[in-house]
Formats: structure tokens, C-alpha cells, sequence
């Protein structure tokens, strides 16, 4: 009887966890009681799609400027610097202002390190050797970023595995804490 009882638990969790439609509890093959699935929650990934999404948003508007000429000091809409690029493409996705310049943007939030960051973060780099972030790009994930490049003379995706970036990285920004 005990055997038959674990054996109806199994069968219920296999059916639970593959296949809604035939839940229940079955003896000599009919189902003698269909047990009470409570509903999921859906506040919690409503939540977190929403977050999900407006990052998905940045991602996306950043990416249409994708080829934009990079021009110093440029805020857009069709030229652009780097925090020019960073502050223009969070502002026009999400309505988000950010501060204008990359050591201002580098410090608008708390840091986090390259293995807690999230696409829609930011990414900051210290490209002068002056011991100060010069440049700022948005973290796309799979560590690659979207930014305007001064020296690519555009708007373009790089590798965060790059020699160059890998050793001018200083850390990333959660805007949305």
C-alpha cells in the first residue's frame, strides 16, 4: 500500500511539472480526484519583465544609433561622445535623465563589479592614463557594449574581452537602484 502511495506521489509530481492537462490522482487507469492547482502569482514576473523590458528598451534605442558619427562634445540626435550617446539614448528609451559627462555618470550610482552587471548597465573606462574615467558605454551582456567610439568614429558594439577594454575597465553602474 505504501509502494502504491509513492508511487501515485510520482506520478502526480512527473505529470505536475510536465504536462498541467492531466494532473490527478488515478486508480485501475481512471482518475479518481483532480487535485487544486493554485494560479501563479504573476506580480513577481510582472516585475521583473517590466525591468526586463525597459533594459531591453535601452538596448534596443541604442542599438538604432548603431553607425551614428562620434563627434566630441555631441549630444545627438545623429552625433554623438560618449556620454553624450550614454545620457541621449536613456532619455529618448526610458525617460531617464542622467548627469552629461562620464565622470559625473561613473559616480551617479553605486558601483558593481563586471560579474553583477545587467544589459542596460553602464560601463566605465579609464582610456586616458590619467587616473579618471574617459569613457562610458551601455553593457549589453555576453560582455559586449554599445557606445560612441573615438577611435572607431562611431557608434558601435565592442568586447569587454578586448586587451584594450579588458584593461581600461574600472567598474559599472546599476542606474536603475
Amino acid at each position: 500500500e505504501a509502494m502504491k502511495k509513492l508511487i501515485l506521489i510520482f506520478i502526480f509530481c512527473t505529470s505536475l511539472h510536465a504536462n498541467k492537462s492531466i494532473i490527478g490522482f488515478y486508480k485501475d487507469g481512471k482518475m479518481i480526484e483532480k487535485p487544486v492547482i493554485p494560479k501563479e502569482d504573476n506580480q513577481d514576473k510582472k516585475i521583473l519583465n517590466t525591468k526586463s523590458s525597459v533594459r531591453d528598451k535601452i538596448i534596443d534605442y541604442a542599438q538604432s544609433k548603431l553607425g551614428a558619427k562620434y563627434v566630441w562634445g555631441a549630444t545627438g540626435p545623429n552625433t554623438f561622445d560618449c556620454s553624450g550617446f550614454v545620457q541621449y539614448v536613456y532619455k529618448k528609451s526610458v525617460n531617464m535623465d542622467l548627469p552629461r559627462v562620464s565622470t559625473d555618470q561613473a559616480s551617479y550610482k553605486p558601483k558593481v563589479s563586471l560579474m553583477s552587471m545587467r544589459k542596460g548597465d553602464l560601463v566605465f573606462f579609464e582610456t586616458t592614463g590619467l587616473g579618471r574615467i574617459s569613457h562610458v558605454g551601455i553593457y549589453m551582456g555576453e560582455k559586449q557594449f554599445i557606445h560612441a567610439s573615438s577611435g572607431g568614429k562611431r557608434v558601435m558594439i565592442s568586447s569587454l574581452d578586448t586587451d584594450y577594454y579588458n584593461r581600461s575597465f574600472r567598474w559599472g553602474i546599476n542606474p536603475f537602484i
